[in-house]
């Protein structure tokens, strides 16, 4: 095999592992966002270029997570309703999807799978900090989204190497050690802020310290990706829950399902529907 953890790492060290880019739209409404003199009129105009982004927008203002006592019907409304903070992580959120696919049949079954993952862990990453933190969910949304994107610039990259598609036991070590190294480096690239780097980056490790000793983003990803993994397959799949510290930072030890009792599955169902 030609591709390995050291060349992989080596071409990201020097910059040879091309990286994915944010959509052209997601990039305009951050940047409008961060403009202080920017307006909620100036960020619709931008969402209203894409009929897709827009529908979706709508369909999240929507949803049990910003539901308001009036139905929003235009991107103006939506916007108007969740704020342009909340607006610029969804819009980012909701073109994740174009990153995750390939030519390749063997990356692109990879990739899927990889997105249908992020969008479960995504959604229970909302409803985690609408419940159990005082952080936001659009934050802890994108953050469930983009906690693996390092996975796709390293199957992209397998595409040349037919020795290593045909291993499915090297390549997922290969994947496991390398994707939260090259997620970082990602959001760094897309001048995301350090506690949301911090999450591709440490997401894996259960013995963290949170945001000196306080819940963070990475946490709740951490937790999302432990549920919807449990007794399946992956890194933290067959984890002892007894272990993971996050669990005690988000007072969530014994109370995971109190998320389905309180009618979190809908909304949860709603989030996903809207992102996939």
């Amino acid at each position: 095999m030609s591709i390995t953890q050291e060349s992989i790492i080596d071409d990201l060290e020097n910059d040879r592992l091309p990286l994915p880019t944010l959509p052209e739209v997601a990039i305009k409404v951050r940047e409008t966002v961060d403009d202080e003199d920017a307006s909620i009129s100036d960020v619709a105009q931008i969402i209203a270029t894409d009929a897709a982004l827009s529908a979706r927008i709508i369909q999240v203002a929507n949803s049990a997570l910003y539901r308001g006592l009036s139905s929003a019907d235009n991107v103006q409304n939506a916007t108007m309703r969740m704020g342009l903070n909340t607006v610029k992580n969804l819009t980012t959120s909701l073109v994740m999807k174009q990153l995750f696919q390939a030519t390749h049949p063997v990356v692109d079954n990879y990739l899927r799978n990889a997105w249908k993952q992020s969008t479960d862990v995504a959604a229970l990453s909302a409803m985690i900090a609408k419940y159990y933190s005082n952080l936001e969910s659009d934050s802890a949304l994108l953050a469930g989204l983009t906690h693996s994107i390092g996975l796709s610039p390293i199957l992209v990259k397998a595409e040349s190497d037919t020795d290593l598609l045909n291993d499915g036991e090297a390549l997922e070590r290969l994947l496991n050690d390398l994707y939260p190294a090259v997620g970082a480096e990602i959001l760094r690239r897309w001048d995301f802020s350090e506690h949301m780097v911090k999450v591709p980056a440490e997401h894996l490790d259960i013995h963290r310290q949170g945001n000196n000793g306080k819940a963070d983003y990475t946490d709740i990803v951490q937790v999302a990706l432990i549920q919807t993994t449990a007794g399946g397959s992956g890194p933290l799949s067959q984890v002892d829950e007894t272990q993971v510290t996050a669990m005690d930072r988000l007072n969530m030890r014994d109370s995971i399902e109190e998320i389905d009792m309180s009618g979190g599955v809908i909304e949860v169902e709603e989030i996903k529907e809207a992102i996939l």
